[in-house]
């Protein structure tokens, strides 16, 4: 459900596939086949799970968020999203998403941070989806996303509680594989990792294949009407497990409809719920229920508290490396655990997402060499209710490899844009143990982690004109690293001309075009209309040229027509249907678009002025024009 809080970019989930790569080492759960159980129904103890794509900044918006810090109107979840993930074009914090953010936590709510993914360029219905730098493959994506995540934390780290990853991969991967599935567990290890104690969810917005049921702490399995929801039946692997690994999103759905869809939503077996009258067109995701609405369905998430689960025994620890060690602990019963919860150190790393007959186990990993931990388990029913922790198990870690890998050869660094550079180096000689991952950093900071088959990467979201460094070092399975590369430094040139060039526009009779090369990744490529060359009319305020009323708007492949006059973006825009898309081409960065001209209606004086625009509203770049009609 990709869509920032100013626009709709919004796209329904598809199955995908594609190629394969190598995942990075992640967090496993070992357990043997659930048994057999009823449906949950009325016995599961939801939370609301929102997300707030609404600016706060914006009378509505700001309504909404106060809303959701209102204490006795705050969810259990909710996904802020800035710009289709944070503001990546800004290096500091929106100030009033930040204090939105920190209201809603301090009513008792956790706020998770929206990334895309993009099926990571695997999808096979239409083009695959690009990065910001415009490239398709694995490797590129899990670069953006790394990168994203961790902006998410330094800009707002206090702040989130977790990542809300979307356009997630609905296929385990390629010729039997579970390629797909690896790379999003991979994710959530590394986001663990880096960010301990963060929630993470996949957003696949479709059923999925039980191989990602440990690929995230919540999976999104149902996002779209409430006439879809009627015929959804999920999977029998999904009913059976934990109810807390599940979260439904319904839209179109009437007041009177709502605790339908609620209770419809226990049956089957979804922890997390969120129910919506809005509407798919423009934007599902961009208002908040009204009072009655969502009192109601706050209320008819809860049900009357139940006994917690037996404590359970206190883990063994089966095996026992320098980076990992494997716990295993006799199962409470499966006829009142839904799930086990794992804590290290008192922080959450994971869970067993299923009930077992036998014995329980987990692998915690990305652990440190030589280094104490204690470990305990928590169990979980199905109204969500947790046990007391067990008796915790102290663990020390093995010590690492003696021999560290070596140095990556050939480190070589050239500039790749205005904004990016390319780095390439040759694989490193294995020590004590064989190599796993390169980490990347750039002024002295990691920015990356790729596998050891990756011996080369693509950074981007730098400043042009600004010089960085940048080095390598190998890390092996003990967890020794590498020493440093010798600094390779760049400097990304600003681009000639300024950010957009090349900007035309025809209009006659039957069609208008609109030309622009954008020498920036930006996130959304805009066009704003005023078709009736009247400023007072449409989107009347903001980064746009003065005297621009803007009646329409093209963004990215969709255009839209102005609902209402004034400066409050929610609800303002509202989706014009076109067949063929009106974005004829963006290739090499320029996008031409193409819309007949009877959909203006008629034109005043036969003018239109046009702002054409990149970026996010604080940092947004635009080119304006005259025309006339021919």
């Amino acid at each position: 459900m990709r869509t920032d809080s100013r626009a709709r970019s919004w796209r329904a989930r598809t199955a995908a596939a594609g190629t394969a790569a190598a995942a990075l080492l992640g967090a496993s759960l070992i357990a043997t086949a659930p048994a057999a159980q009823a449906d949950p129904g009325p016995g599961i103890n939801q939370q609301v799970g929102v997300p707030a794509y609404f600016h706060p900044g914006v009378p509505s918006g700001g309504t909404a968020w106060a809303t959701l810090a209102s204490g006795t109107g705050t969810p259990g979840l909710t996904v802020v999203n800035i710009a289709n993930g944070p503001n990546f074009e800004e290096n500091a914090p929106n100030e009033t998403f930040k204090t939105a953010i920190r209201q809603v936590r301090q009513a008792g709510g956790k706020v998770i941070a929206y990334v895309d993914t993009g099926y990571f360029g695997t999808n096979t219905i239409g083009a695959p989806k690009t990065t910001r730098l415009g490239d398709t493959s694995i490797a590129a994506w899990r670069i953006q996303i790394q990168h994203d995540v961790d902006k998410w934390y330094r800009l707002y780290g206090p702040e989130i509680d977790g990542i809300f990853f979307d356009q997630g991969q609905n296929s385990c991967g390629p010729n039997g594989t579970n390629a797909y599935a690896d790379e999003y567990r991979a994710l959530t290890a590394y986001t663990k990792r880096n960010h301990p104690g963060a929630l993470v969810v996949d957003n696949p917005g479709i059923d999925i294949p039980q191989c990602y049921e440990d690929a995230a702490d919540i999976q999104v399995t149902f996002e779209g009407s409430y006439t879809d929801y009627q015929a959804f039946n999920p999977p029998q692997w999904e009913l059976d497990s934990d109810p807390a690994k599940f979260w439904h999103l319904i839209y179109e759905t009437t007041e009177a409809q709502m605790p339908s869809a609620v209770a419809q939503s226990k049956q089957k077996n979804a922890g997390t719920v969120y129910v919506t009258p809005d509407q798919l067109d423009p934007n599902p995701w961009d208002s908040l229920p009204g009072p009655s609405y969502w009192s109601t369905e706050l209320a008819a998430a809860k049900v009357a508290p139940t006994a917690a689960a037996a404590t359970p025994a206190q883990p063994a620890a089966v095996t026992t490396s320098a980076t990992s060690v494997q716990l295993s602990w006799p199962n409470s019963g499966p006829s009142t655990v839904a799930g086990y919860d794992v804590y290290r150190d008192g922080v959450r790393i994971g869970s067993v997402p299923h009930r077992t007959t036998g014995t329980s186990q987990f692998t915690a990993t990305d652990l440190n060499p030589s280094t104490a931990y204690a470990f305990t388990v928590r169990a979980r029913n199905d109204a969500g209710v947790l046990s007391a922790a067990s008796p915790a198990r102290s663990v020390t870690t093995s010590a690492p490899g003696a021999n560290p890998p070596g140095v990556p050869g050939s480190f070589t660094g050239a500039t790749a844009g205005p904004t990016s550079v390319q780095l390439s180096w040759t694989a490193s000689t294995p020590g004590s143990a064989a190599v796993v991952a390169y980490d990347i950093y750039q002024d002295n900071t990691r920015m990356a982690t790729v596998p050891a088959s990756q011996i080369s990467a693509r950074l981007g979201d730098m400043t042009p004109g600004t010089t960085h460094t940048f080095d390598v070092v190998a890390r092996d399975v003990t967890g020794r690293v590498s020493a440093h590369t010798a600094q390779v430094s760049l400097t990304p040139p600003p681009p000639a001309g300024g950010p957009i060039v090349n900007v035309t526009a025809t209009l006659t009779a039957t069609q208008a075009e609109y030309k622009a090369t954008y020498q920036l990744p930006f996130g959304t490529h805009r066009v704003f209309i005023d078709a009736d060359n009247n400023a007072n009319t449409g989107y009347v305020t903001g980064p746009v040229w003065p005297g621009v009323g803007a009646d329409f708007m093209l963004e990215n492949g969709f255009l839209y027509k102005a609902t209402k006059n004034g400066a409050d973006w929610t609800g303002m825009w509202q989706t014009v249907s076109l067949t063929p898309s009106p974005l004829v081409s963006s290739t090499n960065d320029q996008f031409v678009w193409r819309i007949p001209t009877s959909v203006f209606g008629t034109l005043n004086g036969g003018t239109q002025k046009l702002a054409i625009q990149g970026g996010e509203p604080s940092t947004w770049a635009a080119a304006y024009l005259t025309i006339v009609q021919q």
